[in-house]
Parts: structure tokens; C-alpha cells; sequence
């Protein structure tokens, strides 16, 4: 992977907000992937909003976490030059279950935050639909599931995990193709993983330490 540190930015990539005696940072590039800037706004929407392939409501990811993921679909969606349109009614169904998971208030809030529009977190979520859909066309595919697999799923993960959450396991026959599609996405992503740092040692990527520093 040819990556670069970037220690200094020129002004056209840092912009700064004066207040009583420093100066805070308010956006730059926290990286460029084969010349296409991330900025430092674009990582702190994907970590606020939890924008990733996986609707995990439990998981808290870092600035840095947020921007590596981010830096992953760029890289992906970049270097397999694959033509893959995302319609407004698709973005649109995701965008609603992506606002299902926040109560109304936690919501607008959070948009408020980056003076968002509901509108402004569809090219985050376009982008994640591309970038699923490229791994889905090389791993999910040829992905086999066993009946054994799916049982020992359903008895040490899915029941402990609902019972935790205080939630009574629906039985095996309900939830069996959804454990299904679990286990085949947690092996995909073994190998997709692999071939994502082989797709990242192609390309040429940027990360500027000195803002995600200022960030923190």
C-alpha cells in the first residue's frame, strides 16, 4: 500500500473557526484516496450515524475505526471500476431504516449537529450500497451454510444474546434464515477482508495524522 502521512496542509484543505486565544479546527482531509479527498466532516457523519455494511446498534466505533472503513469502500468501489447505479428508491428505503433506529428527537438532533438534511446522508448511504453489493458479487455467492452451523449459532449466540437483551428467543424455524445470512456474511467477510488490504496495497492513500490529532 503506498501511504502517505500527511504532516501540513495547504489552506485550500484546512479551514479554521477564530475563538479567545487558539484557533479549533473546524474541517480538513483526513485522507485521499487516489485523489478523492475524505474530509475530516465525512468521517464524523459515518461514526455519528453509524453508516457501515453491518446495522449494529451496539457497536461504538472510533474517528479513526470510522475513517479506516470509509477509506475500505473508497478503495473497493475505486479500483473494481464496476458500474453500479443505486436508485433514489433505494436510498431512500435505507435512509428510513436508518431512521428507525434513533428515536425523533436523538435524530434531528444529530443532524442539527452537521446542519444536515435528511437528503444530505444519501451519498454516505449510496456509497455503502455499492460497496456491499461488490463484495456481495464475489463472496456471498458461493458462501455454503450447514444446518449444523446454523444450530450452534442459533443455541451460543442467538439465544444468550437475546436473553441478555431480556428478550425471549423466538424458536430455530423463525429466525433460521436469518441466522443463515449471518453466518454467511461473517464468512464472506473473512474473505473479503483479505482482498480489501489487497485492493489497498494498489492504491495510493493519504491519511493526514495531524487532523484526525486536532480532532480528538
Amino acid at each position: 500500500m503506498r501511504l502517505l502521512k500527511i504532516g501540513l496542509l495547504t489552506p485550500a484543505f484546512l479551514a479554521f473557526w477564530l475563538i479567545p486565544g487558539r484557533s479549533q479546527v473546524v474541517d480538513c482531509m483526513a485522507a485521499e484516496v487516489n485523489g478523492k479527498i475524505i474530509t475530516l466532516t465525512d468521517v464524523r457523519i459515518l461514526q455519528a450515524f453509524a453508516i457501515e455494511p453491518e446495522q449494529r446498534d451496539d457497536r461504538t466505533v472510533s474517528l479513526r475505526q470510522a475513517l479506516e472503513e470509509a477509506i475500505n469502500r473508497r478503495v473497493v468501489i475505486d479500483l473494481v471500476h464496476e458500474d453500479i447505479e443505486v436508485s433514489k428508491a433505494e436510498a431512500d428505503e435505507l435512509l428510513i431504516r436508518w431512521k428507525e433506529r434513533y428515536p425523533v428527537g436523538e435524530w434531528q438532533n444529530r443532524l442539527a449537529v452537521f446542519g444536515l438534511q435528511e437528503s444530505g446522508l444519501r451519498p454516505y448511504l449510496e456509497e455503502m450500497i455499492r460497496y456491499v453489493r461488490i463484495i456481495g458479487r464475489r463472496f456471498n455467492e458461493g458462501v455454503e451454510v450447514s444446518l449444523s452451523e446454523i444450530r450452534d449459532y442459533y443455541d451460543e449466540v442467538y439465544v444468550p444474546s437475546e436473553r441478555a437483551r431480556g428478550r425471549e428467543p423466538r424458536p430455530l424455524t423463525q429466525v433460521l434464515q436469518e441466522i443463515e445470512v449471518r453466518i454467511r456474511r461473517a464468512k464472506a467477510g473473512g474473505q473479503a477482508s483479505v482482498w480489501v488490504q489487497s485492493l489497498r496495497a494498489q492504491a495510493e492513500i493519504r491519511i493526514n495524522e495531524r487532523c484526525l490529532e486536532e480532532a480528538r
